[in-house]
């Protein structure tokens, strides 16, 4: 009897420790991912400067993906932290709205706030492509009465700190076409836009909300853009932890090699946002919304 009692009393401490044991490790994964998680809500600012041919700097700040996202009410504390940063230029690389959602309050509230800190060129995303589609209205117009100067397969020539620079705005993977073209004037058009915003001496700056393109297929290696903005992967949705690696990029996959920060590649560096919202509710994770304040430094400085 007393031999059975032994046996019970071994069998229910060993069941108590394993249980206090899969609690434990439970609330511990429960912290590490409220952690993550509440991170991923707070704004956090990226400086990056990169050495191009302007002749003074220039500071832009980079917004992307909003997807409707607000930050504090009527994105105020976005505006703040925008002005904070006393930008040249900003720019918008793209799905700042979502394609499910007519209303266009959000972004163009924004705009019209911040146009009274810089200038906002706004390029389009695959969400504003399907918006206008899925709604028959074009969002141009709406954009720019709001502020914006929008460049979607278009340019602009303009000087800022006494450097002539070229912005242009391309949604896909540039600088391949038909990735939205209809048919092929369309697809011809887009080429020549190609052809046209690379054919000057002033400094390029592409507006380019996918980059596949110019990073994962290596153009940037080919063409002569100087420096190309662009977002889409969301920092790869999830960033695993101690390693900074992303873990999911449309069209590239799991683990993808680049889902944020600056690759230069031989003729066109490129600055990749994590972006600042996400859609369909899905997490971000240990990837906090991303401004991107970017110097645009003389060469001969470095």
């Amino acid at each position: 009897m007393a031999q059975e009692n032994r046996k019970y009393s071994l069998v229910h401490v060993i069941w108590r420790v394993t249980w206090c044991a899969l609690l434990s490790l439970f609330a511990l994964v429960t912290l590490v991912f409220l952690y993550f998680y509440v991170n991923s809500l707070f704004l956090h600012t990226e400086n990056v400067s990169v050495y191009t041919r302007v002749l003074s700097p220039i500071r832009i700040v980079h917004l992307s993906d909003l997807h409707n996202a607000q930050f504090g009410r009527a994105n105020q504390k976005l505006i703040e932290t925008v002005a904070l940063q006393a930008p040249d230029l900003i720019f918008m690389s793209g799905d700042m709205l979502n394609n499910d959602d007519e209303n266009t309050e959000i972004v163009t509230s924004l705009i019209s706030d911040l146009v009274h800190i810089a200038p906002v060129y706004y390029g389009y995303g695959n969400h504003e492509k399907s918006w206008e589609k899925r709604f028959g209205r074009d969002l141009q117009p709406i954009l720019e009465s709001a502020g914006a100067i929008v460049v979607d397969n278009d340019y602009a020539d303009i000087e800022i700190n006494g450097t002539p620079l070229r912005i242009g705005g391309y949604m896909g993977y540039y600088p391949v076409a038909h990735m939205t073209a209809k048919d092929t004037a369309q697809e011809e058009a887009e080429l020549a836009f190609v052809a046209d915003f690379e054919n000057t001496d002033r400094v390029k700056l592409l507006i380019n909300h996918i980059p596949t393109g110019m990073i994962d297929w290596h153009y940037a290696n080919r063409n002569p853009v100087d420096v190309v903005f662009s977002g889409h992967y969301h920092g790869g949705i999830l960033r695993i932890p101690f390693l900074d690696q992303g873990l999911y990029a449309p069209y590239i996959g799991w683990f993808p090699p680049f889902t944020k920060g600056v690759f230069s590649g031989e003729l066109a560096t490129c600055v990749l946002s994590a972006g600042l919202g996400t859609y369909r509710f899905v997490p971000r994770l240990n990837n906090p919304p991303e401004i991107v304040v970017v110097e645009l430094v003389p060469e001969d400085a470095g």
